[in-house]
């Protein structure tokens, strides 16, 4: 363009260059681009997200192991046991008031114990020396695994030298055990709205308790409760063992404390002879070593009740720590 041209001629030159109107498309080209890269991209990530997924899919997943049942009479069971100190480690796990009368008692891995299912029945226990022992379940033993039973330092004295500390053993539950007595009912902070039942001297593992025909859960601890209780009393209660054995108490009375109720798991039915027993703590534990007994020759003591805990301390298993770790998320 010339400069000395006349305004109107620069006009026309300028005309035929300024910029012209852009249309929808020369506007929305870009955007769509953009938009289809975007697309793209959404796709390409969605893609690799769902072939991440489909081999995600394709691991092998592991699905979850049963847990073991309690041992069951009839089935033998292989493993190795070690001794603990019940007042020690402290207390029942099945909320008794202690340990046996006679001492002769076990704890269960927590697949065993099977959430209390356990509580009050009893295992014969054969050691390496031959000799076959009656313990009482009254505890559970976080640390071990299945096969592991941990059992009283005089029920151990039995088997090996407790100096051993851990032995190869064979246990079962045992059948019908003798009882120490009649059947207990223990009760605490209980009301017309809350009932909470701990059963005792029953011998073969419980597989239900009702209260005046009402099923009631059986809670980790051993006691087996109805939330929403049944009532002021007195009460019904029916209990049934693995055995089939279906046992029926009248007059069971709504009162913190336990109960003796005078009637023998295995005779049916009966009642009407409570006793109301109150709980004490000794102050003495037994420490002396029981002599191992001559190989084969040893005679099962009877079984026994939970009676009162000695609280002096002394070397128990360890610590319940352990813990499981969760299997890694794909």
């Amino acid at each position: 363009m010339d400069l000395d041209e006349p305004p109107q001629q620069q006009h026309e030159h300028h005309k035929g260059k300024r910029r012209k109107k852009r249309g929808w498309l020369a506007w929305g080209a870009p955007a769509l681009i953009g938009v289809a890269v975007l697309a793209s991209v959404i796709l390409l990530v969605g893609a690799m997200k769902g072939l991440s997924e489909a081999a995600c899919a394709a691991e092998p997943r592991i699905a979850p192991m049963a847990l073991p049942a309690v041992p069951q009479p009839g089935e033998s069971h292989s493993g190795h046991t070690t001794f603990f100190d019940l007042a020690a480690s402290g207390g029942s796990g099945c909320s008794y008031d202690g340990a046996p009368a006679d001492g002769m008692y076990v704890a269960l891995g927590l697949e065993e114990f099977a959430n209390g299912a356990a509580c009050g029945m009893y295992l014969n226990v054969t050691g390496p020396n031959g000799n076959t022992v009656r313990v009482q379940v009254v505890d559970s033993c976080g640390p071990c695994p299945v096969g592991h039973i941990d059992m009283s330092e005089k029920a151990f004295s039995q088997l090996a030298d407790p100096d051993a500390g851990d032995v190869p053993v064979t246990y079962r539950a045992a059948v019908n055990p003798a009882l120490p007595g009649p059947l207990k009912f223990k009760m605490n902070d209980v009301n017309e709205y809350y009932l909470a039942i701990l059963p005792i001297n029953h011998g073969n593992q419980l597989t239900s308790v009702k209260v005046n025909g009402e099923s009631l859960s059986r809670q980790g601890d051993g006691y087996w409760v109805a939330n929403n209780g049944a009532g002021g009393g007195p009460f019904t209660v029916t209990l049934t063992d693995v055995q089939g054995h279906v046992t029926t108490v009248n007059g069971v009375q709504l009162q913190s404390g336990t109960q003796s109720t005078g009637v023998d798991m295995y005779s049916g039915s009966g009642g009407g002879r409570q006793q109301r027993t109150t709980t004490k703590k000794s102050t003495a534990s037994p420490t002396a070593k029981a002599s191992p007994s001559p190989k084969h020759t040893l005679t099962l003591p009877p079984a026994v009740g939970a009676t009162d805990a000695p609280t002096t301390a002394a070397n128990g298993r360890p610590d319940a720590t352990t813990a499981v770790a969760e299997p890694a998320k794909c």
